[in-house]
């Protein structure tokens, strides 16, 4: 019998991640996992987040993740579109994970830019 979980703001909480799969054990066989969004900002390990989801979605199709607000501001500060409110909400963690310099910005790998 298959199972359907769904999962929700994560931001950059490896941990609390890791914890809740250790918790549901799916069987990525046959469970749906749908991710919500918001796997970025707050916590300090955006990065790996987005790693384990993009991981997840090699192994199974029955893996689906849709884009939240978080990623969306994400998108919009990278293009230059956001107000500055980004950093505020929990962007200068997510930029920190992804090793942000001053002079080169943030070095988003193509692999995650394509996720979001």
């Amino acid at each position: 019998m298959s199972q359907t979980f769904v999962i929700a703001d994560i931001h950059g909480c490896k941990s609390s991640l890791s914890a809740l799969f250790d918790k549901i054990s799916p069987d990525l066989a046959r469970d749906n996992i749908i991710f919500l969004g918001d796997y970025i900002d707050r916590g300090p390990y955006s990065r790996q987040v987005v790693d384990k989801i993009i991981s997840l979605k090699s192994q199974s199709m029955r893996v689906i993740s849709l884009m939240g607000n978080h990623e969306q501001m994400l998108l919009d500060f990278l293009d230059g579109r956001g107000n500055g409110s980004y950093l505020r909400y929990g962007g200068l963690e997510t930029i920190r994970s992804y090793g942000y310099e001053e002079e080169k910005g943030c070095q988003i790998p193509p692999k995650h830019q394509h996720f979001f």
